[in-house]
């Protein structure tokens, strides 16, 4: 198993959905999963440390397993099928250690609030993953993309629709960039 780190949560545009990008902490190769907005958005306030005022799905789960004295061990995307991506928690348990099916979303969301190890099985990593210094620019430049689509997002609901016309122009610069669009 290859351990990685969470880099961020990109919005990918041409899909019209976002990647949350893992990266192999001892080579270069990237993975990237497609996930759900809500995801996305959970995955970003866990990497940002944004507190919240009620406990989102991932606290629900982490607390219960907290409650319970189970011990979040790991996570690690186990497979890829049919352009899915299926992913496993490790549990350590009074009974043993336990592993959970999960959404990679959902798994790595909790190893975050746990500040859990993520691996990526060796297979799927030969598989899906990305590349080079070329990728690391095209990702900085996609969590810019990220970073600035939340801060439009607070813009509007703010009602600072001079702000949100300044960042609305930007991200579609660096999409333009990239050849997002």
């Amino acid at each position: 198993m290859i351990p990685v780190e969470v880099t961020g949560v990109s919005v990918c545009q041409p899909y019209q959905g976002y990647v949350v990008i893992l990266r192999e902490i001892s080579g270069d190769r990237w993975l990237p999963i497609f996930i759900g907005a809500a995801e996305a958005q959970n995955i970003s306030l866990l990497l940002q440390g944004t507190p919240h005022t009620r406990p989102l799905t991932f606290d629900l789960f982490y607390n219960l397993l907290h409650a319970s004295d189970a011990i979040i061990r790991q996570v690690a995307v186990t497979d890829l099928k049919d352009n899915t991506f299926f992913a496993m928690v490790e549990l350590q348990t009074m009974g043993g250690i336990v592993g959970i099916d999960a959404r990679p979303s959902d798994a790595i969301a909790i190893a975050l609030k746990a500040k859990a190890p993520v691996f990526v099985v060796e297979s799927v990593m030969d598989k899906a993953s990305l590349k080079g210094n070329e990728v690391e620019s095209q990702v900085s430049n996609l969590d810019e993309i990220s970073r600035l689509s939340q801060l439009l997002l607070d813009a509007v609901q703010r009602e600072s629709y001079e702000e949100a016309a300044q960042l609305r122009d930007r991200i579609k610069e660096l999409e333009k960039r990239e050849n997002l669009r």
